[in-house]
């Protein structure tokens, strides 16, 4: 199953760590949706439309329609954010698909995203992110966990991540 080439990539969440992830992944040729919740909002639709089309993504205006064709969902919203999005994702959520939680969250809060996430059916690895990502922006370097760690970290690093 994790053999699966990453076509597909869902970013959740389009501040700075998703922005400079869904341009770099465009870049390198992958496909990447985006959702932020400020895609919704009247004061920032604007401008974060436009940060979209500049970094060559789609965005959506549902998680759920960022999340449908995705073969990697990478969740990158506030750690305040990031069990509510693990709620909602959880209801798109189907098995086949990965799960990739790199926010700054507690491990008891990383244990209780893995739960919400389990019926779901899809694959749950939690990331640490060892330095900033600017400047090394794609190649930040990453230190994975969960059951299926070691088959992500390889199917990230086929699309130019550093797991």
């Amino acid at each position: 199953m994790n053999e699966i080439p990453v076509r597909q990539v869902a970013l959740i969440g389009f501040g700075e760590v998703g922005g400079i992830f869904g341009q770099d992944l465009a870049a390198a040729g992958v496909g990447v949706a985006v959702f932020d919740i400020l895609f919704n909002s009247p004061q920032s639709r604007a401008s974060m439309l436009a940060k979209a089309k500049n970094a060559n993504v789609i965005a959506y205006n549902t998680m759920e329609e960022a999340i449908r064709g995705a073969d990697l969902v990478i969740s990158a919203v506030t750690s305040s954010a990031a069990t509510g999005v693990a709620k909602e994702a959880a209801i798109a959520l189907r098995g086949g698909q990965t799960y990739l939680d790199i926010n700054s969250v507690s491990p008891e809060t990383k244990r209780e995203i893995a739960r919400i996430l389990e019926p779901s059916n899809a694959i749950f690895v939690e990331a640490a992110v060892m330095a900033p990502v600017s400047p090394q922006r794609l190649k930040v370097p990453m230190l994975l966990g969960g059951a299926e760690a070691e088959s992500v970290a390889a199917r990230l690093r086929s699309i130019g991540m550093s797991a």
